[in-house]
């Protein structure tokens, strides 16, 4: 399970958006999009703030995680109790990173592959008109289906038919096959469509279903810091996974958060990509 950084003297909300662009090519700067906290961050960040003050509420919820920490995941235990709701991107900020292929938005269907309880998408989910959603965990499946989203199977799902967009937001280091979701979801794209993608950086793959917590595929990231990660990674989409990048952004993946502090955060970076051509077509 990821570590969310601690937040003892809140930092400068802007500060999560920069980037070094001293370390970064001609070609990553240009589609850069940068962005600031807006309207509904805030009031994610708000919610969070009141919730971590709810105190009977917070002692249910460390009574129950220690009891069912014993039978189920960290994972199944939040969709149970409807707790751990991140935040990633405002439906203002998907529409900026998709506004370089805006004549393909708004039509179609979008497919939140590892979509937790559905929180992260839904609030840009609108901006297609068919939604989709694939999750391991049962208690997630089932707050999903209440916010109206279609299940699909998680080893089938790209035989369902073609998305216009494909969502793996921080999926990559928490499943086992990073390379063969970047496979599906490529096979899965319809003419014109899009992959928005979001990755944790530094890369730190953890796999909450495997015994030793390890990816089977691991992706060949390198690099010291935050830029370096990114453009080793925008290298590897583009050489391997046969994926043109099209926008990107620097944002927080947020969590709801405890007694300890009203909320967590990591460094996300988020990506829109297209496929490249098919050389043999």
């Amino acid at each position: 399970m990821s570590v969310f950084r601690e937040l003892k003297v809140p930092p400068v909300k802007d500060s999560w958006y920069r980037v070094n662009k001293e370390r970064l090519s001609p070609d990553l700067i240009q589609k850069f999009v940068q962005l600031y906290p807006d309207e509904e961050t805030k009031a994610f960040l708000s919610a969070s703030i009141d919730k971590s003050s709810w105190v009977w509420t917070q002692i249910w919820y460390l009574l129950a995680k220690a009891v069912l920490r014993h039978f189920w995941s960290v994972t199944d235990i939040n969709g149970w109790l409807g707790r751990g709701s991140m935040f990633v991107l405002s439906e203002a900020q998907a529409r900026a990173l998709l506004r370089p292929v805006s004549d393909n938005v708004g039509t179609g269907s979008l497919v939140d592959v590892g979509a937790g309880d559905g929180e992260v998408s839904r609030r840009f989910s609108n901006l297609y008109p068919r939604n989709y959603a694939t999750e391991i965990s049962a208690s997630m499946r089932k707050s999903l289906a209440e916010k109206g989203y279609r299940i699909l199977d998680t080893e089938t799902w790209h035989h369902e038919g073609q998305f216009n967009c494909v969502c793996m937001l921080n999926l990559l280091d928490r499943c086992s096959k990073p390379k063969t979701m970047l496979r599906q979801a490529r096979d899965s794209l319809a003419p014109g469509g899009v992959l928005m993608l979001a990755l944790v950086l530094p890369y730190k793959p953890y796999v909450e279903v495997t015994a030793d917590h390890k990816p089977e595929e691991r992706l060949p990231i390198e690099g010291l810091y935050f830029e370096d990660q990114l453009a080793s990674f925008v290298k590897f989409m583009r050489e391997e996974a046969g994926f043109e990048l099209v926008s990107w952004t620097r944002a927080p993946y947020l969590c709801e958060g405890d007694f300890a502090q009203a909320y967590y955060w990591l460094d996300d970076s988020v990506y829109v990509f297209k496929p490249t051509p098919d050389p043999l077509k």
